[in-house]
């Protein structure tokens, strides 16, 4: 067993990755005071069981994994569209290690393909080529007329993405990875479900572009590459939930005498799942409409008003995300059950205080 010493590197060395301060770490881990943490770290001091237990959620790693009992995770690059925070990367990187764990004891671990990977490469930094790679995308997941509705149970049943959603604010960004776990996508579960919908439709041209994904996320500073890479996403994701084929069948039947109705592109964006900017903006790239007119659309207060009493009756009824999926959750209770983890094992994976763990559990 590793000494006290080897103990205290551990917590400074996974605090000081995550940018914490010895006073934040105290506050998160519910320590008397900062001092508490600053001794624990010089080793001057024992760590409780309950302190360890606290210190191990706070930093977002296992217990197993500050004792020495478990070799510290390998690192991961994580991509943010906007941004970046360290306790939320690593918060999704444990997440999803601790969903591949619950994959490996249930026997369910690579049984499934990689997703499809593309090179994107300058030549290759073109609005036709996001589309022509979006419509095979759609094909090859065979994700229906209706994209919105399936992308994100085919990602996570055929392809063992692992989707987590948190509060992250109405500025919050989304973000996604790719580990020994596999795939790891992050999304805002304050946006809406339709943006939710086009925001995992992005992170998704980040998964199939990864290599390139990857070198811009290491990159430091804001590139005109990256620039680039995310309006290709954002194409792409409005080539994938429009299809070309469904987008011209609705169209035909809706704008039968060549006006852009307005109650119509409410009534079609819904019918998509999608936003109406997403949907106004595609109806531009069909150019169907002008760039003038796009733009004279979505700052008409009139639109506004009908696309805002819109949203608020498609939101009604549609609860919050989990933000822990629920596959992952099954996993867990399932491996409960055949007593291959503790119950303090299966609270740390719920993310539960141990004394509450009763409330979960079902009742004999």
């Amino acid at each position: 067993m590793n000494d006290e010493l080897s103990l205290a590197q551990r917590i400074r060395r996974a605090r000081v990755r995550l940018g914490l301060t010895q006073a934040q770490l105290a506050g998160s881990a519910g320590l008397p005071a900062p001092q508490s943490v600053s001794e624990i770290e010089h080793g001057r001091r024992d760590v409780r069981a309950w302190e360890l237990v606290r210190i191990a959620k706070a930093l977002y790693v296992s217990v197993d994994q500050l004792l020495g009992f478990q070799p510290e995770a390998e690192p991961a690059v994580v991509f943010w569209r906007d941004g970046r925070s360290p306790e939320r990367e690593a918060q999704l990187l444990e997440r999803a290690r601790r969903y591949a764990f619950l994959e490996r004891i249930s026997g369910l671990a690579k049984q499934h393909p990689d997703l499809p990977q593309y090179q994107l490469e300058a030549d290759r930094l073109r609005w036709d080529w996001a589309k022509c790679v979006a419509t095979e995308v759609g094909r090859s997941l065979n994700l229906g007329s209706r994209p919105a509705a399936s992308l994100g149970r085919v990602l996570e049943s055929k392809f063992d993405v692992k989707i987590f959603h948190e509060h992250l604010g109405e500025d919050g960004s989304a973000a996604c990875s790719r580990g020994e776990f596999g795939y790891a996508v992050l999304l805002n579960a304050d946006e809406a479900p339709w943006r939710r919908n086009y925001s995992l439709a992005h992170e998704l041209f980040h998964m199939i572009t990864w290599e390139a994904t990857r070198g811009l996320a290491e990159a430091a500073g804001s590139t005109r590459k990256r620039v680039k890479a995310e309006k290709l996403a954002n194409a792409f994701a409005s080539y994938l939930l429009l299809p070309d084929e469904e987008v011209r069948a609705q169209i035909e039947q809706r704008f039968q005498g060549g006006e852009t109705d307005y109650s119509d592109l409410v009534e079609m964006a819904a019918d998509f799942d999608v936003s109406t900017s997403a949907l106004v903006w595609r109806l531009r790239l069909l150019d169907r409409i002008s760039q003038q007119r796009a733009r004279a659309i979505l700052e008409d207060p009139e639109f506004s008003e009908l696309d805002r009493r819109s949203k608020a009756l498609r939101w009604e009824g549609r609860d919050d995300p989990p933000v822990l999926p629920r596959r992952y959750v099954l996993l867990a209770f399932h491996a409960y059950q055949r007593s291959e983890i503790s119950q303090g094992k299966l609270a740390e994976l719920l993310e539960v205080p141990l004394p509450e763990l009763y409330h979960y559990l079902p009742r004999e």
